[in-house]
């Protein structure tokens, strides 16, 4: 092809692999840098072993649903092979898509469909700074913070363009670093955190499978195995605390959080059971609560891009949209 070019992404959660998918398609080099062990982000499901037995929990995002066109065929393909579903319970006026046996499975698949196309994705690495040729540092990322920018690392070639697909607070210090105004841009999005409990119980726990308490500080309740295609075992359920009082006790210790969603737990279900498996995750950017109204920014000259949730909405479909549309805006101006 002419003009193949590179291209480097940061982050590979939904956003970063549909923008990395769409531009290995068209034939460009690709290379997706990822701290995590492997791809997703947001996107996670837990595997944990406690005295139940193995466990797994699907502790992030918890479903996906399809207003356009982009997403849905996807959807659909993985359908059909078998690797999602609809889950009932979760469903409202839309269809909840998920991933099956779990939800990391959508982001696995996707990063299955990137590296067939030819692009290269790199976990456990973290990516602190880009110069002006378009060269990045990296290191492992038990080394560094998130956003952490550093002067410690390995140096890659110089790369066409370089696009983030992080959350906006992690996304700033790297735009930070090269004076671009789009750092002002990440200051906009708002993102709130979350508390996720993982609890399992011995015997089942009698009531509906999926609550949105109005009140306290739980805002989501989800018994696992009433999944599509879910493990059987013990009756394992999620619990994710409201934005507002996640943020509020974002720095409490892990125990004292868990003592606290419990207790609302067994209000809410009227119970008194004890979990015979308790651990929890701290997301400190799960959700959006205020984007910035725009599919992408791409600034063909500067040759940076960014993508994600954060431009379009709280939504997985809003992530996938806006990799795609920062794709088509790239190789629009190649």
């Amino acid at each position: 092809m002419q003009n193949k070019r590179s291209y480097a992404i940061i982050g590979a959660g939904v956003a970063g692999l549909a923008c990395g998918l769409h531009l290995a398609e068209a034939g460009h080099t690709v290379t997706l840098f990822d701290k995590g062990r492997r791809p997703g982000g947001r996107i996670a499901t837990r595997r944990a072993t406690g005295p139940l037995g193995p466990l797994v929990f699907n502790h992030g995002a918890q479903y996906a649903t399809s207003r356009g066109a982009n997403l849905l065929p996807f959807l659909k393909t993985l359908h059909e092979e078998g690797h999602a579903g609809a889950w009932p319970a979760a469903q409202r006026t839309e269809i909840a898509w998920v991933g099956m046996p779990g939800m990391s499975t959508l982001t696995q698949a996707l990063a299955d469909r990137a590296t067939t196309s030819g692009a290269t994705l790199l976990c456990d690495r973290h990516v602190s700074w880009r110069d002006d040729s378009g060269r990045l540092r990296h290191l492992p990322a038990s080394d560094a913070r998130p956003g952490q920018v550093t002067e410690t690392g390995d140096i890659t070639e110089p790369f066409d363009a370089v696009l983030l697909a992080l959350p906006a607070p992690q996304a700033a210090p790297l735009f930070a670093t090269t004076g671009h105004d789009f750092a002002d841009s990440m200051a906009r999005i708002v993102m709130a955190p979350c508390w996720a409990t993982m609890i399992a119980f011995e015997h089942p726990i009698p009531g509906p499978d999926i609550l949105r308490p109005d009140t306290g500080p739980l805002a989501f309740i989800a018994r696992e195995s009433s999944r599509p295609k879910s493990p059987h075992g013990p009756d394992r359920w999620m619990l994710h605390a409201s934005a507002g009082w996640s943020r509020t006790h974002l720095e409490e210790p892990a125990e004292q959080v868990q003592q606290t969603l419990i207790a609302s737990f067994q209000a809410t279900m009227a119970t008194t059971a004890i979990p015979n498996f308790v651990a929890s995750h701290r997301w400190r950017h799960a959700q959006v609560e205020q984007a910035l109204g725009l599919p992408c920014l791409w600034d063909p000259n500067a040759r940076l891009g960014y993508c994600g949730d954060g431009c379009m909405g709280p939504r997985i479909e809003a992530a996938f949209d806006s990799g795609a549309a920062l794709a088509q805006a790239v190789l629009a101006s190649a």
